[in-house]
């Protein structure tokens, strides 16, 4: 298998279930989520190391399991970011990455030489709505004077992408979109971030554009990157120069909303459905750039997990680890009962 094919899988596995229409109210673990009953008493130790927006989180989880299972203990290393987890992991320094972002294809293709397969990813919440920082959901700018209302995954993929994955010809100008009158010549501005930074990664956002919508393919040149500054992060001057400039398209989260702007319905293809990203449309991923956070971790094929991590992520998918997950600082969403059981699912596949 290549490395090409490698990343492809496991960005797939990750985004498993993110198109499924699921019904659950926003927000909200319903009843239907299984309750944690440990079948014995397990100890052993994890080392968790990995993004700070989920360290809290952790925590939460491990004083809860700590109710049913003491002799576990919880090792919860108080680092920055998704990729000192990686770099953790890597070392034999870490048992669980906690990923508030897909893996990066550089991370996944380092973890494959080093081990000889893939890491594991479970999917274990929603991301954000619309939380700053915390794994939000992606919503589409134009500025407030476009007629146009909507847009597609397909046709985005065509503004942004040089490669142009998901087919048909590149996307120049609005009146391509359908948009009329004097819009139809009028050349379409992309904005976007800092596509790579200093390590050669792409920011955890980019990643997920890049990976998402143009399904591993590269940006195309002309896109007006933009940085972060003293009193302004790249979010915001994504939306900002939408704002001040008609002609305009942008990715941002829906926190970073400003006048002279509108959002954008989005759809996998332009056949549809739509949707406009409300926090339910979010909740239940029906949004196409709804987002996920992870746990990671090495899991050598045909081998059975651990115990003491089986029943972390036992407990972290069910109905008390889910509530922890609604009464975090970082506004994470609760999984809904379909989308649990497809970790569950994985889980089990993963301990085959």
């Amino acid at each position: 298998m290549t490395d090409t094919s490698v990343t492809r899988r496991v960005f797939l596995s990750a985004c498993a279930g993110a198109l499924v229409s699921l019904r659950a109210r926003a927000g909200t673990p319903t009843p239907a989520l299984s309750v944690y009953a440990p079948q014995a008493k397990i100890g052993g130790k994890l080392r968790f190391s990995g993004a700070d927006t989920m360290h809290d989180l952790v925590a939460a989880w491990a004083r809860g399991l700590a109710r049913f299972q003491p002799n576990i203990e919880i090792d919860n290393a108080a680092t920055k970011l998704s990729a000192d987890g990686v770099e953790a992991l890597l070392d034999g320094q870490a048992d669980v990455v906690t990923f508030v972002r897909e893996p990066f294809p550089a991370e996944i293709d380092a973890f494959t030489r080093r081990f000889g397969h893939a890491p594991t990813v479970i999917n274990v919440a929603g991301g954000s709505y619309a939380t700053k920082s915390g794994t939000h959901a992606l919503a589409i700018y134009v500025n407030a004077a476009n007629p146009i209302t909507r847009i597609s995954l397909d046709e985005l993929d065509a503004i942004y992408s040089r490669d142009r994955r998901r087919g048909g010809k590149a996307i120049a100008t609005w009146g391509q979109l359908g948009v009329g009158d004097d819009w139809e010549p009028r050349p379409i501005h992309a904005y976007g971030m800092l596509h790579r930074r200093e390590s050669g990664n792409p920011p955890g956002i980019v990643n997920f554009f890049q990976q998402r919508v143009l399904r591993g393919g590269e940006f195309r040149e002309g896109i007006e990157e933009q940085i972060d500054r003293p009193g302004e992060t790249a979010l915001d001057a994504i939306v900002r120069s939408v704002a001040d400039d008609p002609r305009g398209i942008g990715y941002s989260g829906f926190a970073y909303a400003a006048p002279g702007t509108k959002t954008l319905a989005l759809a996998e293809t332009g056949s549809g459905p739509y949707f406009a990203g409300t926090p339910a449309e979010v909740t239940r991923r029906d949004y196409p750039l709804s987002r996920q956070i992870y746990l990671g971790f090495n899991h050598a094929p045909g081998k059975p997990l651990a115990p003491a991590l089986h029943e972390f992520l036992l407990f972290a998918l069910s109905r008390q680890g889910q509530l922890i997950v609604a009464n975090d600082r970082m506004r994470f969403l609760p999984l809904t009962p379909e989308q649990a059981e497809a970790s569950r699912r994985a889980l089990a596949d993963a301990g085959q």
